[in-house]
């Protein structure tokens, strides 16, 4: 029990407080709890001047040193980085925002393939896949991931966001059904809601409303193309679904699932294999893959396998961000071939290279990532909208390269920063 008085309580709190640039602003309830939508969508005769207030918005969260977004790396971010905020100021601690999973984005394996690559290819793929960009080497690739997720075909897209949008787009049409997880990752959300008219969003891992709705969808009409769309790991809390289960559903009312696998695919699992090798659900014919090389293969670029032929060509023919982007570079391709051969804090999710701590108020969350950039974390927030209201929550993204020690320091700024933060809001709301 803390047995310090109220004056030497708020003479700690406000000791720290110094270190932000307007005091002013941190006391003030507007700028911590206005809701954001109204800023976001707004009303305006003129479509440019629509955005003025989200533009102060964004510059007061700045100015009162909670703006944790749009930073700039200093040097070249390893385990410790030194990222730079929009307004100039520099902070260097450990560093808990890669999504290099595996650590292999500064590998001399890797880094010599491209350099071979480079020497003896053009540093660019010439045109979009369905026009001479693909190569000997994209297809072997293609083949290549196919195979380790146990499908026939793959095909290869410029982004991880490209399949996943891709992916979609390929396989639905426009009085179909596209039942997806609320949780989903923006990339399938738009791809779904370019694809089609009947979204259907069901709650987070629940199979159990994946049934009733495909019960009633088929109920309703029993010829109506249906597609369900999960993911192997989820970003925001760490956690992954019953795919084994939700598979049998989907077979049961004759829908076909696909999975985006980007999160888990290379760094979870037996041989890398991710949730769908766990499941033992690998190279299933009903079942769709999509995913991205970015979390562990060190490069940008994503892929779809499949064994049901049409299902590829059909990609091929309606994926715009297939059909009219410029293909995987040949350095691209290159690298994803080597690779291919203490506290009481609550955390999300299953073992993965993502650990998420729940907050819970945004506002304490805001405090408490602006102090631990101050103490040496270099780390992120993920609020509302990307996750529910009052569900803030730190999303810490890990890799080999992380050594005990280091994390270990790391979770104790962080636990201690969350504290502070839930005793600084306190002293503000009753001073």
């Amino acid at each position: 029990m803390n047995t310090k008085s109220t004056k030497e309580k708020n003479i700690d709190l406000y000791k720290f407080e110094e270190s932000f640039p307007n005091k002013k602003l941190l006391k003030g309830e507007g700028v911590l709890t206005k809701g954001l939508m109204r800023y976001f969508s707004p009303r305006s005769e003129y479509i440019l001047d629509r955005y003025q207030d989200l533009e102060g918005w964004y510059r007061r969260r700045l100015e009162a040193g909670v703006m944790h977004y749009c930073l700039k790396v200093v040097g070249d971010p390893d385990v410790e980085a030194t990222v730079r905020d929009l307004a100039g100021r520099e902070f260097t601690g450990i560093n808990l925002s890669t999504v290099d999973y595996m650590g292999l984005s500064n590998h001399p394996k890797l880094k010599q393939a491209a350099l071979d690559t480079l020497t003896n290819k053009r540093l660019h793929s010439i045109n979009t896949g369905p026009l001479l960009g693909n190569s000997p080497e994209s297809g072997l690739l293609e083949n290549e991931i196919a195979q380790h997720l146990g499908h026939e075909f793959g095909i290869l897209f410029p982004t991880g966001w490209a399949a996943s949008f891709g992916g979609i787009a390929g396989i639905a049409r426009e009085n179909d059904v596209v039942l997806i997880d609320e949780y989903a990752h923006q990339s399938l959300q738009q791809g779904a809601y370019a694809s089609c008219n009947n979204v259907v969003k069901f709650k987070h891992l629940s199979n159990i409303e994946v049934k009733s709705k495909l019960k009633s969808i088929r109920a309703e009409d029993p010829t109506q193309g249906v597609l369900v769309v999960t993911e192997g790991l989820y970003s925001m809390d760490g956690d992954a679904p019953n795919i084994k289960e939700l598979l049998d559903i989907c077979k049961e009312y004759q829908a076909a699932l696909l999975v985006d696998i980007c999160h888990d695919l290379g760094c979870t699992g037996k041989d890398g294999k991710g949730t769908l090798g766990d499941q033992g659900v690998l190279g299933d014919p009903d079942l769709i893959v999509v995913g991205a090389f970015s979390k562990t293969l060190s490069t940008n670029g994503g892929y779809l396998t499949t064994s049901n032929l049409g299902v590829l060509l059909s990609t091929c023919s309606f994926a715009g961000p297939y059909t009219y982007s410029t293909s995987l570079s040949p350095i691209q391709i290159a690298i994803a071939r080597e690779r291919a051969k203490m506290h009481n804090i609550y955390v999300y999710g299953t073992p993965s290279p993502i650990v998420s701590l729940h907050v819970g108020s945004e506002n304490i969350a805001r405090l408490a990532c602006a102090r631990a950039f101050r103490m040496g974390v270099v780390t992120t927030v993920l609020e509302y909208p990307v996750v529910a209201r009052g569900k803030a929550r730190f999303r810490f993204s890990m890799s080999p390269e992380h050594e005990h020690e280091t994390l270990i320091k790391a979770v104790d700024i962080i636990a201690n920063s969350i504290t502070w933060a839930k005793e600084y809001h306190a002293a503000l709301r009753d001073p």
